[in-house]
C-alpha cells in the first residue's frame, strides 16, 4: 500500500507540473499545451505467472503535444505571421546545429536586414534567381536589404514590406521601387506530436516525428500564411484550472492515505 501511495504521488507531482506549465504559457504566441499519459505500474517476479505480479499503482510515461491550431491576433504588423493549417516556419541556428521549427510568426528585421524571431533565429525561405526564377531547391536565410542603389545612383530607403498568403515577400523602396524577396518556406512532418520541444517556442525533428517535408503554404497541404497577426496559444485557461483543482484534490487525498500509513505503521512498532 505504500508503494502504490508514494507512486500516485509521484505521478500526480508530475502532472501538475505539466498543468502549471499549460498555464504559465495560456499567453505565449502559438504554445502548444501538452498532455500527460499515465500507465499501470507493476512489481518484477523471477516467475512469469500474473499471480505474482503485483500491482503499483500508476506511473507517469509521458506527455504528448496537443498540436491543434491557436486563434490568430491581429496585430497589423507586417511580419506577424500566422500559420492557418499545416505547416511549420523553418529557423536556421547557430552554426553546427539541427535546425529547428516554430509556428511563432512573430518576425523582425535585424540591422542587417535578415529576418529573424524574437530569439535572434533566421528565417528560413527560398530565394530569387537573378532571372527572377524561385529557387526551391533548398531553404536558406532570407535577408531584406534595407537599402538599394537606384538606376540614377540615389540611395533608396526600405519603406514598405509585404508577405502574401502563399509566403511571397514583397519589399518597396523610396515611393514605388518594388523588388520580390523570395518565399517564406514551410514545413511539415508525418507526425509532429513527437517533435521535441527545445525551449524559445522551437521545435526539433525526432526518429518518432520523421525527417522535415519542406514545401511551400497553400501548396501540397501546407496551410496558408496570415500577415498581420499572430497564433494564440491552445491552453484552454478554463480547462486547465479544472484540471488543477482536480490533481490538487487527488495529491492531497493520496498524501493523506500516505501520512495514515505511517501512523498505522509507527503504532504496530511501538
Amino acid at each position: 500500500m505504500f508503494n502504490i501511495t508514494r507512486n500516485g504521488l509521484d505521478a500526480i507531482g508530475k502532472e501538475l507540473g505539466v498543468i502549471s506549465n499549460n498555464i504559465a504559457n495560456s499567453n505565449t504566441n502559438a504554445f502548444k499545451r501538452s498532455r500527460s499519459e499515465f500507465v499501470d505500474f507493476y512489481s518484477k517476479a523471477l516467475s512469469s505467472s500474473p499471480k505474482t505480479k503485483g500491482g503499483l499503482g500508476t506511473m507517469l510515461q509521458g506527455t504528448q503535444k496537443i498540436m491543434k491550431q491557436g486563434s490568430p491576433i491581429l496585430t497589423g504588423s507586417a511580419l506577424d505571421l500566422t500559420i492557418n493549417g499545416k505547416g511549420f516556419f523553418v529557423l536556421s541556428p547557430r552554426e553546427d546545429a539541427d535546425p529547428r521549427f516554430t509556428r511563432d510568426g512573430s518576425f523582425s528585421l535585424d540591422a542587417s536586414g535578415n529576418l529573424i524571431t524574437t530569439e535572434g533565429f533566421n528565417v528560413a525561405g527560398y530565394t530569387i534567381n537573378e532571372d527572377g526564377s524561385l529557387n526551391d531547391s533548398s531553404a536558406l536565410p532570407i535577408n531584406v536589404p534595407l537599402t538599394i542603389e537606384s538606376n540614377d545612383g540615389r540611395t533608396l530607403l526600405l519603406s514598405q514590406i509585404n508577405v502574401n498568403n502563399r509566403g511571397m515577400i514583397e519589399t518597396t523602396y523610396g515611393l514605388n521601387t518594388i523588388v520580390q524577396r523570395g518565399q517564406i518556406a514551410l514545413a511539415k512532418f508525418n507526425n509532429e506530436t513527437e517533435l521535441k520541444s527545445k525551449g524559445s517556442n522551437t521545435y526539433q525533428a525526432t526518429q518518432k516525428s520523421g525527417e522535415q517535408i519542406l514545401g511551400k503554404a497553400m501548396a501540397s497541404n501546407f496551410g496558408k500564411i496570415l500577415a498581420g497577426s499572430l497564433e494564440s496559444s491552445n491552453t484552454n485557461i478554463s480547462m486547465e484550472m479544472v484540471n488543477l483543482i482536480k490533481t490538487q484534490q487527488a495529491f492531497n487525498g493520496n498524501a493523506r492515505i500516505l501520512q495514515s500509513n505511517v501512523e498505522v505503521t509507527r503504532r504496530l512498532m511501538g
